[in-house]
């Protein structure tokens, strides 16, 4: 068994204040880690690689660091998917059409276009690594923040890491 972390934050930006506001308050922004202090993720410049630091130096007001137990297929499955996303990283684009479309529970799917948590939510899917109960594009950062909280595959938790 391998261990990786989703980091939940929440940031004080606009767009951050928005989805606060209309999806319930909580968390705004996903991020995958493997270990390593990296995190993954798509933000407005499309898809990026943070750290605990860089979180820190843009205002997270608050996070949550849910470690999860995985196979080691999860662990290597999740580890290409995202070495794909570093390779191509040129074609990939950040959706706000997609954020959206999830606050109003419309799935869409926009082909190299992904929003922060629809990506940690189909990495998480596609590697098999946690079931997760609806389509990645219907993922908000509470959404993910809820399931992972009611998983017998919650390892740790650490309250505001960042």
């Amino acid at each position: 068994m391998k261990e990786i972390t989703v980091l939940l934050t929440r940031y004080s930006d606009r767009i951050s204040s928005f989805v606060y506001h209309v999806a319930g308050h909580g968390y705004t922004h996903a991020s995958l880690g493997l270990g390593g202090g990296v995190y993954y993720s798509f933000n407005y410049r499309g898809f990026c690689e943070e750290t605990l630091e860089k979180h820190r130096r843009r205002g997270v007001e608050q996070s949550l660091s849910c470690v999860l137990a995985v196979s080691d297929q999860a662990y290597q499955d999740i580890q290409a998917r995202i070495e794909t996303f570093q390779r191509r990283r040129t074609e990939y684009r950040y959706t706000r059409l997609g954020v959206v479309c999830c606050l109003l529970r419309i799935p869409f799917l926009w082909r190299r276009h992904y929003f922060c948590s629809q990506f940690v939510a189909e990495v998480l899917k596609q590697s098999a690594a946690f079931p997760l109960a609806r389509r990645a594009q219907l993922y908000l950062p509470n959404h993910l923040c809820r399931e992972l909280l009611a998983s017998s595959q919650l390892v740790r938790l650490q309250r505001n890491p960042v």
